[in-house]
């Protein structure tokens, strides 16, 4: 099957094992985004053929014999209706947020963290220490890009401040590298100034990319990796990732998820041409 994204209509956790870790794909919900998200070639009739399209929002916890991690903590209650889900979620396999030992964010965006907070901006991971890169804490945080940001955005700043602010005292910046045991950062720059994936290493070839935000929609980027978002803060920066990214996960076939892959959105790229064909697992 060529280009096609996954689908799990009941959105029940899907796990799989990365050699000693067991990586759950847990679902926060859906966005319904205008096309014109996705930045368009004037010629590209399948991105102009619809009003909006389905963005799936996910989380992943990485279990290993001694800690629940999560990677990204889905958007809270502030962003709508469709989405909130996650702590439900983590429920039907057993866990509450209290059992969370560790938190990895792949950048500050609302659909990415202001799921650390109740809507009365208190703390849902009592137990949690939060890892994030030091440049989207500089970006977000500060209250140097606050001023420059533009008002229309401010908010975005705002919820950033509130989904960190229980956290100030468990709080570890990172740039790059071995987080913990098994789990690398990778730089992924240009969705945020500091986008991070992560790479889960269970030992040999048994690897999994978690790759944030780098791609929105697989079976469009795919075939054309330039394509890019307009939430991207520097779109070439953006680009260029996904395309180091896209050769390095073909050429050493690795398995690969997403934040915004159809649920549960585990599967591997093939080179064709000039583009990739994704292949959807589990």
């Amino acid at each position: 099957i060529l280009n096609i994204e996954a689908t799990n209509n009941n959105y029940a956790p899907v796990t799989v094992d990365v050699g000693s870790f067991k990586v759950t794909a847990i679902h926060d919900g859906h966005l319904d985004l205008p096309t014109w998200f996705l930045a368009q070639h004037e010629n590209d009739c399948e991105l102009n053929t619809e009003a909006t399209f389905h963005l799936d929002v996910n989380a992943f916890l990485v279990r290993s014999s001694t800690h629940n991690l999560l990677i990204d903590a889905g958007a809270g209650g502030k962003m709508g209706p469709d989405v909130n889900r996650l702590v439900p979620n983590l429920a039907k396999i057993g866990l509450t947020p209290d059992d969370i030992n560790f938190i990895l964010c792949t950048h500050i965006h609302p659909d990415h963290t202001n799921g650390l907070i109740n809507t009365d901006n208190t703390p849902i991971f009592n137990n949690a220490q939060i890892f994030v890169h030091q440049t989207e804490i500089d970006y977000w945080l500060t209250d140097k890009q606050y001023a420059l940001a533009p008002a229309d955005l401010r908010y975005v700043y705002d919820w950033a401040r509130e989904a960190f602010t229980p956290y100030a005292g468990r709080t570890e910046a990172f740039t790059r590298g071995l987080i913990l045991p098994g789990i690398e950062a990778l730089p992924l720059f240009g969705h945020t100034p500091g986008h991070s994936g992560f790479q889960i290493d269970g030992g040999g070839n048994k690897q999994l990319i978690i790759w944030g935000d780098a791609v929105h929609r697989i079976a469009i980027q795919s075939r054309d990796p330039d394509i890019s978002a307009q939430a991207d803060v520097n779109q070439d920066d953006a680009r260029a990732s996904r395309r180091a990214l896209f050769d390095r996960v073909a050429t050493d076939d690795v398995l690969v998820t997403g934040m915004h892959m159809s649920f549960p959105g585990f599967g591997r790229l093939r080179r064709k041409g000039v583009g990739y064909d994704y292949f959807a697992e589990h």
